[in-house]
């Protein structure tokens, strides 16, 4: 069986690691995007509350953002979604494409997988549409932030990738959590993009866990 081209997975392992640094439908997919993704929201560091992202589409169980990767890099917002929100720094993208970005913090398909033991805090889904190569110059900032993220406490990132009809696991890695204005803060890899070729469009899945669940380090 062809497996997925070794660069793809190690894009979206670096998506998983900046889930960390940066951190819907049937078959556990993600449904298609609603809204072509306006400009983004930052994290407001003297607010107490997040505010959703500025093209974010709220439902029940998840939260869903769309936006065009810029070829000057930019930020992605990670939908805010049951007191988690953040953003993901990420280098110029040769060329454009479109990704997609869902929240949620249950397994609200009851397909998506199940990665590590115990329950996830939080799910987030990741769609590429197409074939596109990472510059190497990654703004600063970014990260996975939430009212239940514990500063000082460990959380391990998990993931898978398919494409193709070929799903494969992710390695997984594990950070202590930091401070926010929103609670705890999970973040400082986003740079691990750098660089990093995606031959396919693809699409991935990163679950945060409580604990240390990997072997190796963000």
């Amino acid at each position: 069986m062809t497996s997925i081209p070794t660069c793809a997975r190690a894009l979206v392992a670096a998506l998983a690691v900046a889930a960390l640094a940066a951190c819907a439908g049937n078959s556990g997919t993600i449904p298609p995007a609603q809204s072509a993704g306006a400009p983004l929201s930052r994290l407001a560091p003297q607010a107490a509350v997040l505010a959703p992202c500025s093209g974010q589409k709220s439902e029940k169980t998840y939260a869903r953002d769309a936006a065009q990767l810029s070829t000057k890099g930019g930020s992605l917002c990670i939908p805010t979604f049951g007191g988690f929100g953040g953003s993901l720094e990420y280098p110029s993208a040769d060329p454009s494409i479109h990704a997609t970005l869902i929240s949620s913090t249950t397994n609200y398909t009851k397909n998506l997988p199940s990665l590590g033991s115990g329950t996830p805090l939080f799910y987030l889904q990741i769609a590429l549409s197409g074939a596109t190569t990472f510059g190497t110059d990654v703004p600063a900032g970014g990260g996975l932030v939430g009212k239940t993220i514990v500063p000082g406490q460990t959380y391990t990132a998990l993931g898978q990738v398919s494409a193709d009809g070929i799903t494969e696991p992710l390695p997984g890695c594990y950070l202590k959590a930091g401070k926010s204005a929103f609670g705890g803060s999970i973040g400082g890899l986003g740079s691990l993009l750098k660089g990093q070729n995606v031959p396919v469009a693809l699409q991935g899945i990163i679950e945060i866990y409580p604990g240390k669940h990997a072997s190796a380090k963000c």
